[in-house]
């Protein structure tokens, strides 16, 4: 009885631990409205609440994780074929070069690339979730979250 007793509490702190590493934030899910943020790369400083009225991809990445890498290339050619979306990719590299030398790689609209400085992520993250786990969050023109992680039909869907 002992050893499953323990073996019980084992299993529900590792449950609480890495669930709080999977999720996303309260903040964050389907239904509720999307976080206001200010981010800047290079070119300009953005707040998500500016393109009201159209639908946002906002897409997190590292040029690490070969999937997130290939999403945000995705998502960046289907914005710039579509003037109802808005593609916003926020970058979790540890390194701005590497970062900078990525979007030239990858071709992407350097309007629409921001690199989330150390000092920012523990805000960014309470937000919008663990950094851990990427996301993409697809956000309607009245500012509320209607899919996490959509497939690229989801948004075509979502937008007509």
């Amino acid at each position: 009885m002992k050893k499953f007793v323990c073996l019980l509490i084992t299993l529900c702190v590792v449950l609480v631990f890495t669930s709080s590493r999977t999720t996303i934030s309260n903040d964050s899910r389907v239904g509720t409205k999307a976080s206001n943020f200010s981010i800047g790369n290079e070119e300009n400083v953005v707040e998500l609440e500016q393109y009201r009225g159209k639908f946002v991809v906002l897409n997190m990445w590292t040029s690490a994780d070969a999937v997130t890498r290939l999403e945000n290339i995705e998502l960046n050619k289907i914005a710039r074929n579509n003037p109802q979306i808005v593609h916003m990719g926020v970058n979790f590299d540890r390194s701005k070069a590497l970062f900078r030398e990525v979007v030239s790689l990858d071709s992407l609209a350097v309007s629409s690339q921001f690199f989330c400085e150390i000092q920012d992520r523990p805000s960014f993250e309470k937000r919008w979730g663990s950094i851990d786990k990427p996301c993409t969050f697809l956000i309607n023109g009245k500012g509320v979250i209607v899919a996490v992680n959509p497939t690229i039909k989801e948004i075509e869907t979502a937008i007509k």
